[in-house]
């Protein structure tokens, strides 16, 4: 009986230990990865990957190192040193740490196959992309966050396709590139905020050779560049070097022509922009600079030189690696010559008689791989746009107006001159609103055209109110010779929609014609600048810049006036509506000018109109 009992226990002793053993040799393994998916020591990983030994894994799952799972995926050839190497099947899914899907779409012998979505860890679409045996074939759809379209296109055996669409945020219409196996064409459409589009033609210089609208003339001078087009210039080779291009330009529209241009050297070449050229005529107008800090305008008619500037500038970006973006922009008779952003000259020119545009190089001397890169070029011609597909609007691409203006209440009344939407059809705000720049539709609550000055309302639900204002509007008269300063949105088509500051001096409490509603100031102001508070220094609206004295009238340079900001006040308070007086006390005074227009800056607001 007792050497039965001493069997039996040894049986169970035996198993235990056959059982335990067979445990060892089924332990999972546990791979670690590091976040490029690439095997990583278990004492530096972002991912792990166990699985059973024992068994024919084909399912399997990855886990975030704080133990949430990354992704779950199948794969028949597991790749334990690349993990994204792998040959997978199947779905295919990854998650946030929240568990939210971020990405998800299927394999098929290794490849991707059919509609791929991807999330952003909130669990909001980002984009889409479809393929086609690992290739990108089929629509393209990206996502804002608020879940509208931003941009919309195909893919063709990799590579872009026909017509590429990106919206605003408001779904309107930002712009149509058209794509042919890649390769953008020249001709594109943009469209602003407003529904307001124009034909662009562009190009980045990213190819082998120059686009068959442009004719060089030497093909030898340059070569392609990963960030554009470098020419280059040796002792042998002294000619200069041009870039043509005939536009669908006419003499009657305004137009915008930009270049970016890249120093690869201290060399001593001009380089710039010349247009208007009519071979026949021997007409050209000219527009160079040079790394030695100096710019050029030449304007030859019928082989006439005349208005030809050279002067210094501070505007060029000098030295190896800088670069300068030199712009000509025409609106009407005016011609703005304008450097990194900058206007440095302008000009009154009435005869057009070539639509040639061209870039230009010229080496004024024999030096060996003298260079430059043209990284790209920007063509606008705001001609209307007449046989317009997929759904483009129609019509100008510039308002018909646009001037400055600033809060005079939080919750959206804004002062402003009377003539900056006189005969006006659409009024728009364009400020800072809740951290974003927005537009928003107004209405004028009231004017005052005696002294040039309107108050408006923005309607647009969507406007978030303002912090209390940082600044009052003062009842009384500044003295001569006090410091002023304005913030506005000055020639805002031609060198962009941000806020400018100049500053100056009070210099007479009395305009032309002895007009005691105006301060004379020093302050150097420009088209759209109008309807712009005039602060002083402690921070008060002492005024609204309203004019400048007509220089071809009165032979007057920098002479300027602003409404007093009195008459202002009086239009407020005849306002149909309660708004609120400003806090007496104000802390801005002690602030730097730096820091006050920062602070200002959101209260001041573009106006435009249509």
């Amino acid at each position: 009986m007792k050497n039965k009992t001493k069997m039996k226990m040894l049986s169970i002793i035996l198993l235990v230990i056959i059982s335990s053993t067979a445990n060892l040799f089924a332990q999972s393994q546990t791979i670690y990865f590091n976040s490029k998916w690439e095997v990583a020591k278990d004492t530096h990983y972002d991912y792990t990957l166990s699985f059973d030994t024992s068994k024919k894994n084909e399912n399997y799952q990855t886990f975030y190192k704080t133990g949430e799972v990354r992704s779950r995926f199948s794969s028949t050839e597991l790749n334990l040193e690349q993990l994204s190497k792998s040959k997978f099947y199947g779905a295919f899914n990854e998650f946030a740490k929240n568990g939210k899907i971020i990405t998800e779409g299927n394999y098929e012998n290794g490849l991707k196959i059919g509609l791929w979505k991807y999330f952003l860890v909130s669990g909001i679409k980002d984009y889409e992309e479809t393929f086609d045996k690992g290739i990108l074939n089929g629509s393209y759809v990206s996502y804002f966050g608020n879940n509208k379209i931003f941009q919309k296109g195909m893919y063709l055996d990799g590579y872009k396709h026909k017509d590429w669409i990106m919206r605003y945020s408001d779904g309107t219409l930002r712009s149509i590139d058209s794509y042919t196996n890649g390769e953008i064409e020249p001709l594109c459409h943009e469209c602003n905020e407003y529904q307001k589009c124009k034909v662009v033609v562009k190009n980045t210089f990213l190819k082998d050779e120059i686009q068959s609208r442009w004719f060089s003339s030497d093909s030898t001078h340059y070569a392609k560049d990963k960030e554009g087009m470098l020419v280059s210039f040796s002792k042998e080779k002294s000619e200069d070097f041009s870039i043509g291009l005939n536009l669908p330009w006419k003499n009657y529209d305004d137009f915008s022509f930009e270049v970016t241009f890249k120093n690869t050297d201290n060399s001593n070449l001009q380089f710039g922009l010349l247009w208007n050229e009519n071979m026949v005529e021997n007409t050209y107008n000219q527009f160079l600079v040079t790394n030695q800090g100096t710019f050029t305008v030449d304007n030859l008619v019928d082989n006439v030189n005349f208005g030809n500037k050279f002067s210094k500038t501070d505007k060029i970006n000098l030295g190896v690696g800088a670069e300068n973006v030199l712009k000509i922009v025409r609106k009407e008779e005016k011609i703005f010559y304008i450097i990194n952003g900058e206007i440095v000259d302008t000009q009154y020119l009435f005869d057009f008689e070539g639509s040639e545009f061209k870039i230009v190089l010229f080496q004024d001397e024999k030096v060996v791989n003298s260079s430059i890169i043209i990284k790209d070029f920007v063509f606008k011609d705001t001609e209307p746009y007449d046989e317009v597909q997929n759904g483009l609007d129609l019509g100008k691409f510039n308002w018909t107006g646009s001037g400055s203006g600033f809060f005079i209440e939080k919750s959206g009344f804004v002062a402003t001159n009377y003539h900056v939407i006189d005969e006006a059809n659409e009024v728009w705000i364009k400020c800072t609103n809740n951290g974003e720049t927005k537009k928003y539709k107004a209405v004028v609550v009231l004017s005052d055209k005696a002294n040039d000055l309107s108050i408006l309302k923005i309607t647009d639900s969507t406007f978030v109110p303002l912090p209390d204002l940082p600044y009052k509007i003062a009842s009384e008269s500044v003295a001569v010779g006090n410091e002023i300063f304005t913030l506005g949105f000055p020639l805002a088509d031609v060198i962009g929609e941000t806020v400018k500051f100049t500053d100056g001096k009070v210099s007479s409490l009395i305009a032309i014609d002895d007009d005691v509603t105006r301060y004379q100031v020093s302050l150097p102001i420009q088209s759209g600048n109008s309807g712009g508070p005039l602060f002083d220094n402690y921070g008060n609206v002492v005024g609204v810049v309203v004019a400048q004295l007509d220089k071809d009238q009165y032979t007057s340079e920098n002479v300027n006036y602003a409404v007093k900001s009195s008459f202002l006040k009086n239009l407020i308070d005849i306002v149909p509506v309660n708004i609120p007086k400003p806090k007496k006390k104000n802390k801005v005074s002690s602030l730097s000018q730096v820091e006050k227009i920062k602070l200002y800056s959101d209260y001041v607001v573009m106006v435009q109109t249509f």
